[in-house]
């Protein structure tokens, strides 16, 4: 395997290399959800947000691209066996030396950001950026049955808690809303391993590859009910957060592609992307009426 310093002779970006950039960058697929996440942990905390928080989220942006570029970087061998690969680096479109430069200037960005931002941000920021890079390599997690998922979940969950410790100290709600956020990471881990089951069991040991496509399906069934579940518990539970719960049954619209791929594998290519799509308008959706009602002071009372 070629190592992450060995760079190519190329050196020019081929026509259409701002699109090649935008697929290896892919913020359009998990940036809005990351940047989200961060953005909702703040509001939790009903404080008043400042330009630590445009920092934050400038960092949440980098070094989610930072990770994506990497991750596609040891990709690139096995993604060139797909017949049209997601990996501008597997298809020749981007050159391998732009991939390194982007990320190189990326992470750089990233830990400018942090060193901007509170000492406790500072340390998850980090740990963010490591589980990143050994996610794709040294350790290579997401070839590791377990810690690939466990990896995924820190994701996003480590940028909803940088959200909210930027204004409030630790405590039961920023470990609720770590779980929860957590568990999704996770199962998104768990889409994306059947999405791209044959290619991968060429050479990975992941869990889906270590578990079966049938038994992921099922778990992830069972991880988003119990995420589910937990919202709506800890919405009964707290005054300031019921306004969840008009959001609830719009969690079926998560459940519904994942159970019609698992009775049907016409719909596997299709069922990530859908989720995807639907989880950005729900987050979107639930932060606009956050900030309503928090302005307002309708829900929070």
């Amino acid at each position: 395997m070629q190592k992450y310093w060995e760079m190519d002779h190329t050196s020019t970006l081929p026509e259409g290399g701002v699109h090649a950039i935008m697929r290896l960058i892919r913020f359009f697929a998990y940036g809005p959800l990351f940047l989200l996440t961060g953005m909702f942990g703040t509001l939790l905390t009903f404080a008043q947000p400042d330009l630590t928080l445009v920092v934050l989220e400038l960092f949440i942006a980098t070094s989610a691209a930072y990770g994506f570029i990497i991750n596609d970087i040891s990709d690139r061998t096995l993604d060139a066996h797909e017949s049209c690969p997601r990996n501008p680096l597997a298809d020749g479109t981007c050159p391998l030396s732009a991939a390194y430069a982007i990320s190189i200037m990326l992470l750089v960005v990233s830990l400018i950001c942090l060193t901007l931002l509170p000492l406790p941000l500072i340390l998850l920021g980090g740990l963010e950026l490591f589980i990143f890079a050994t996610y794709s390599f040294g350790i290579e997690a997401k070839n590791i049955a377990g810690l690939d998922l466990v990896y995924h979940g820190l994701f996003p969950a480590l940028y909803g808690a940088m959200g909210y410790l930027l204004y409030r100290p630790p405590d039961l709600t920023v470990t609720v809303f770590f779980l929860l956020v957590a568990i999704f990471g996770a199962v998104a881990e768990i889409f994306n391993e059947i999405r791209d089951h044959e290619k991968d069991r060429l050479i990975r040991k992941n869990f889906v590859i270590f578990a079966g496509k049938r038994d992921a399906f099922v778990l992830t069934l069972v991880l988003i009910t119990a995420a589910l579940a937990c919202t709506t518990a800890t919405a009964l539970i707290s005054p300031r957060l019921r306004w969840l719960l008009v959001f609830i049954p719009f969690g079926l619209l998560l459940i519904h592609p994942v159970w019609q791929a698992m009775r049907d594998a016409r719909f596997e290519p299709l069922f990530v992307h859908t989720v995807n799509t639907r989880s950005i308008v729900l987050a979107i959706g639930m932060t606009v009426v956050f900030t309503l009602g928090r302005v307002s002071g309708m829900f929070f009372v």
